[in-house]
């Protein structure tokens, strides 16, 4: 997969995976792990090289052509607007909020990750004895949902699907009828058509035929309403959903098209996973033909389509129009389907040592060749005093870590903040440096540097403090750089640690690895939203308590890792560290390590083992952190004060050994 010449190309979404639909019944009935149904989009962006911005949208201006949206990196700042040339909205529908329920256990099947976020939720109440459960929609979502839940619970678990229509009115399964009710009698899973749920409150359904159903999980797969940006963006369309014309283009918005559960197209018969996935095929072609200005033709969804629905025990049922089997045969047939179609969005990329180069604070200059210049490590920032007040001065620079200008902006000011937050000191003020990317359009110039200043904006409001000026480029390779400044009383530095101090840090390490197994192809988007949403936090209150308690030293772990910056704190004492037993790690990176992914600066950093003690619990002590955790050297009571102090302004922290001769 290559990039398009000239052409850059913008994936928007909540998250860095998204949940395959048509394997989840798979799962739930044990037949898929949990990796077998994400698809991990910021890696298959790394892929295609697309940009990836982590963010829901709020609305959409047809006439001025912009999206605005709420970034996921800073959820409580300022919408963020990014033009478009062409766009393709597939949001998927929300929810339906009419459901009659007072029920504590009543989940909605959509959106599909909210459903596996409650999933242990509805396995703790499930594998009790003598539980029931009431699934209300009877179309294919509801009938394999209720499939799934059979094979995951068992027999003794009382499972009932509750449809307002027939079935014989669903236009893809209706030639499956017999079928499908014959397989949910075998099953023991009751089925009502033709009823509607008019209340679900704690344990009991009431049906429109006056009767009750026991229920102490209710699922809901009714169908869904058009999602509220549609609504805020002044859209009029029929049941207020997107009218499209035959092209898929919204009705009268210039390069604005629209796919799946949101449409409206007089020739779509039904809403269904089959068609999505056509129209986003057809819509990739018919862009690519438009930006070429050549001939598109008119989308044609089929009259007919082969609907599969996993009986959950290794058969399906297949019905296309009038035709429909069972059978192991037409589960392979499924399976082999998912599996062909989930493989195109797995990255099998690996790069070689010598190709890859990891940017963040990994690739800061080795920790030998600064000190060999200088002839000494420096504190974490320059100390000038005025007035019994001491002022810290720092600056750090860093390519894009990631190529979303507005989270690259938000990374580079946190990186930069913490080396006042690591002398006890309150960031004030700051200067920024923007370079974007030498070569782009004016409007796309634009369009980048106003995102990269936004998240610098955001993120410096966050962490209080003031942007007073800055400097703008135009490069190769786009980067960031802030110069901050903070104050204080009485500055920590990072010597100052004795003998049996305990080390702590303030939360997991590993972003070395992950990004390094990024840019080598590996599906990391799950571990990396992980570190981002920790990386982000402010660490000013845990450097407000550490210098508070009385800690005799510390520092922010970044490029030289655990180890590197541990030798700093014990610089010219003569001790050494016993290491704990383990290493709070983000998740996923076990995995790559034992795939042998590593950041390209790691063989550096192990230079330090033998001069910090030997015998560390993970080879991730050497590994360069970005937005790094705070690292102390206490005394065991003062440590302790510290955890506990940290763990209630909801900190994860872990000990990492304790300072010995």
């Amino acid at each position: 997969m290559d990039p398009l010449d000239g052409i850059r190309l913008v994936v928007i979404n909540p998250e860095s995976t998204a949940p395959y639909s048509g394997m989840l019944p798979g799962f739930l009935a044990g037949q898929y792990a949990s990796g077998d149904l994400f698809i991990d989009i910021a890696a298959l962006c790394k892929r295609a090289g697309a940009r990836f911005i982590r963010g829901t949208l709020d609305r959409v201006d047809a006439a001025s052509k912009t999206l605005t949206i709420r970034h996921q990196a800073l959820p409580n700042s300022d919408l963020l607007t990014v033009g478009y040339d062409f766009a393709v909205l597939n949001t998927g529908a929300a929810p339906a909020e009419n459901f009659p329920s007072s029920h504590r256990s009543c989940y909605y099947v959509k959106p599909i990750r909210n459903l596996l976020a409650d999933l242990p939720r509805i396995d703790e109440t499930m594998r009790e004895a003598n539980r029931s459960m009431v699934i209300v929609g009877g179309g294919a979502a509801g009938i394999e949902l209720a499939f799934a839940f059979r094979a995951r619970y068992g027999e003794n678990a009382g499972i009932s699907l509750v449809s307002k229509r027939c079935i014989n009115q669903d236009v893809a399964l209706k030639g499956g009828a017999s079928l499908i009710r014959k397989a949910l009698s075998m099953k023991n899973i009751g089925f009502l058509e033709e009823i509607e749920v008019t209340e679900a409150s704690d344990g009991e359904v009431m049906l429109s035929n006056g009767s009750s159903l026991k229920a102490d999980v209710v699922c809901v797969t009714t169908p869904v309403k058009p999602p509220q940006w549609i609504e805020i963006s002044g859209f009029a369309g029929a049941a207020k959903f997107l009218t499209v014309n035959t092209e898929l283009q919204v009705e009268g918005c210039d390069g604005l098209y629209a796919a799946g559960d949101i449409i409206n197209l007089p020739s779509f018969r039904g809403r269904s996973g089959v068609m999505a996935v056509r129209a986003g095929q057809y819509l990739a072609k018919s862009l690519w033909q438009k930006i070429r200005g050549r001939r598109t033709y008119p989308f044609r969804p089929q009259k007919h389509w082969l609907t599969l629905l996993n009986l959950g025990d290794g058969e399906a049922i297949g019905v296309k129009g009038s035709i429909a089997y069972r059978g192991r045969a037409v589960f392979k047939l499924k399976d082999r389907i998912d599996q062909k179609f989930i493989s195109h969005f797995k990255p099998h990329i690996t790069l070689s040592r010598e190709e890859m180069h990891c940017e963040g604070c990994a690739a800061k200059l080795p920790g030998d060749t600064l000190t060999s210049a200088f002839g000494h490590h420096f504190e974490d920032g320059a100390i000038t005093t005025d007035q019994h007040i001491a002022r810290i001065r720092s600056i750090d620079a860093l390519s894009y870590l990631v190529d979303d200008p507005y989270l690259a902006g938000a990374l580079t000011m946190r990186h930069a903040v913490s080396d006042i937050w690591a002398m006890g000191a309150t960031p004030t003020t700051a200067l920024t440096l923007i370079a974007v990317e030498r070569g782009l359009s004016n409007r796309l110039e634009a369009n980048e540097f106003t995102q990269a200043l936004a998240g610098l904006q955001d993120a410096a409001k966050a962490y209080g403090v003031e942007i007073v000026g800055g400097h703008s480029l135009s490069l190769k390779q786009p980067m960031m750089a802030v110069t901050i400044e903070g104050e204080c009383k009485s500055p920590l530095k990072k010597a100052g640690t004795e003998p049996g101090d305990e080390i702590w840090l303030t939360g997991p390490i590993g972003s070395g690895v992950l990004f390094a197994a990024l840019s080598s192809g590996l599906t990391v988007g799950a571990s990396i939203d992980e570190w981002i949403g920790i990386a982000l936090t402010s660490l000013y209150e845990a450097s407000q308590i550490a210098s508070q308690e009385g800690v005799h030293a510390m520092t922010d772990v970044t490029g030289f890792g655990v180890a590197g910056h541990l030798k700093e704190m014990l610089s010219g004492s003569g001790l050494g560290v016993q290491w704990s037993d383990q290493i709070q790690l983000f998740q996923g990176v076990d995995q790559c390590i034992n795939r042998g992914i590593f950041s390209t600066s790691h063989p550096d950093n192990e230079g330090y083992a033998a001069e910090v003690g030997v015998g560390a619990p993970s080879p991730l002590v050497f590994d360069p952190q970005t937005c790094g955790p705070l690292m102390i050297a206490a005394p065991p009571a003062v440590a302790r004060n510290v955890v506990r102090k940290w763990i209630e302004v909801g900190l994860s922290p872990q000990r990492v050994g304790v300072v010995t001769t």
